[in-house]
């Protein structure tokens, strides 16, 4: 499905610089510091600071669930493990949005409030509007975040350090999207003071309007993994196509 990229030709001024059912457990606080390792020893980064990495996962449709290869260790389960390793590694905050399954075996590496399972699309529901809705759902489960990167969970090439990278541009603008050789690509943040709106968001259309109504950044950054998504799934790549542009042609690993 080809899909117009919203964002060309939008009257919103664009900038451009170099560089359902929770598992949270309510009462559990969440992880305010941690320590990251570097060179010189270790060192504490106050998590509090850094907008919250929302990983979106999508359910995964009949057809895969019975091909053996997929509870491989090259399979779709290695690809949201590998996707939540490099945000862990980055050492900012994070909630996983994502189906039953998926949400469930996220628990071996993230704790309960770390997790927010939700059920899947309705009858009738798009898998984009269904990506949209969980959106807005990771963004109240977080509301005290000083913003969100929307991270599409099929995404495990990029580098850690564009994360950062990303989440730096929120001081220029509320919305900041990665750029690798004048092309977006994602994670795409978005600064706190849009969450009235993130928080209404019923359909991939206010996705899309919301995109086009406030300034952006673009932030460059070195790494091809914005644009790779491997074994993309439909409701993923359009949620994409929504913000970025549509899916270019490929096989196995694709560009996003």
């Amino acid at each position: 499905m080809h899909v117009v990229n919203p964002l060309r030709g939008q009257s919103a001024a664009t900038h451009h610089v170099t560089e359902g059912t929770p598992l949270i457990h309510r009462g559990m606080p969440l992880r305010k510091a941690t320590l990251v390792h570097r060179s010189n020893g270790f060192h504490t980064v106050d998590m509090s600071t850094w907008p919250t990495v929302l990983i979106l996962a999508a359910p995964q449709p009949e057809s895969a669930r019975a091909r053996p290869e997929l509870t491989s260790p090259l399979g779709a389960l290695s690809t949201l493990d590998t996707t939540l390793r490099r945000v862990l590694t980055s050492a900012m905050p994070l909630l996983l949005v994502a189906p039953d399954e998926q949400a469930h075996a996220a628990l071996s590496l993230l704790p309960h409030q770390e997790v927010l399972a939700v059920s899947p699309p309705r009858p009738g529901q798009s898998h984009s509007d269904w990506l949209v809705r969980n959106i807005a759902s990771g963004v109240m489960h977080r509301p005290q975040s000083p913003g969100w990167l929307l991270l599409p969970a099929d995404m495990p090439m990029l580098q850690t350090s564009t994360l950062h990278t990303v989440a730096n541009g929120l001081r220029q603008g509320p919305i900041a999207y990665p750029c690798h050789r004048h092309r977006r690509g994602h994670p795409i943040a978005v600064s706190s003071e849009l969450f009235s709106e993130l928080v209404r968001m019923e359909c991939e259309q206010d996705l899309r309007r919301l995109a086009a109504r406030y300034p952006s950044m673009d932030v460059d950054v070195d790494d091809p993994g914005i644009h790779m998504a491997t074994d993309a799934q439909a409701g993923l790549n359009q949620l994409r196509a929504q913000l970025t542009g549509p899916l270019l042609p490929g096989s196995g690993l694709r560009p996003a």
